[in-house]
């Protein structure tokens, strides 16, 4: 058989985020965790804090996205999203050519991301270190960049559980 199935949405994992301060790696070695949740390609002190997170069903996804408001984004704003330049100083002059409709479709967009990125986080977390947890403790993590880098690794992990399953990449 050549089509692959996710055959349990209850399977569940633990993980580190990488920007933990007690979490040493390098970029490679970072984006090798990413991609397959291993370990032994980080150095983790035993203050780390442990994310458990389950797998999400095509539904539970399909939710995620409909709470974030997936009916009433802006599609021009996904458009310009998906066409916009990967690297910085050219996405930079190419967002400030937009005119303020456009801009405001991106921004519109942007905010539908990190909705998507906090329902699905919502939905898949459900210990932190061995405790019951919810994204409102998540919410709670300081500095603003670490809460945001730890949502999107937990999402990114989520992605990968819950469309790749136990082999990953």
């Amino acid at each position: 058989m050549a089509l692959r199935f996710l055959t349990n949405a209850h399977h569940t994992i633990d993980v580190v985020i990488t920007c933990d301060d007690a979490v040493q790696c390098t970029d490679e070695q970072r984006a090798l965790y990413l991609s397959d949740a291993n370990r032994e390609h980080l150095t983790v002190g035993n203050e780390a804090t442990v994310f458990t997170l389950k797998a999400l069903s095509p539904s539970d996804r399909e939710d995620a996205e409909q709470r974030a408001g997936a009916f009433s984004r802006s599609e021009l704003g996904r458009l310009l999203w998906v066409e916009a330049p990967s690297e910085k100083v050219e996405r930079a002059k190419w967002h400030h050519a937009l005119s303020v409709d456009e801009r405001e479709a991106m921004a519109d967009y942007q905010s539908y991301i990190s909705r998507v990125y906090i329902e699905m986080v919502r939905a898949s977390l459900t210990h932190i270190d061995g405790e019951p947890a919810s994204i409102d403790q998540v919410q709670l993590i300081r500095p603003d960049d670490v809460r945001s880098s730890t949502i999107s690794e937990l999402v990114i992990h989520i992605q990968r559980i819950s469309l790749l399953g136990d082999e990953g990449k």
